[in-house]
């Protein structure tokens, strides 16, 4: 069996950085203090910007 390639590698980072934004959203939805829903979101907002640039790669990947 074959590793993967460093495209596919990329594409398993996008989809697992939407699952890590998924996970966050439903922290931000019960959380109950409001400093913790702000450190959550400031994660969130990390994921969403590696989730992004992780896409755009993948988006102008040269085979």
């Amino acid at each position: 069996m074959q590793g993967k390639n460093a495209r596919q590698q990329v594409q398993q980072v996008c989809d697992q950085l939407q699952t890590c934004k998924s996970e966050l959203n439903q922290a931000i939805s019960s959380v109950e203090k409001p400093q913790n829903r702000q450190k959550i979101q400031d994660t969130l907002s990390a994921v969403e910007k590696a989730h992004q640039a992780a896409t755009t790669t993948l988006s102008n990947y040269q085979e």
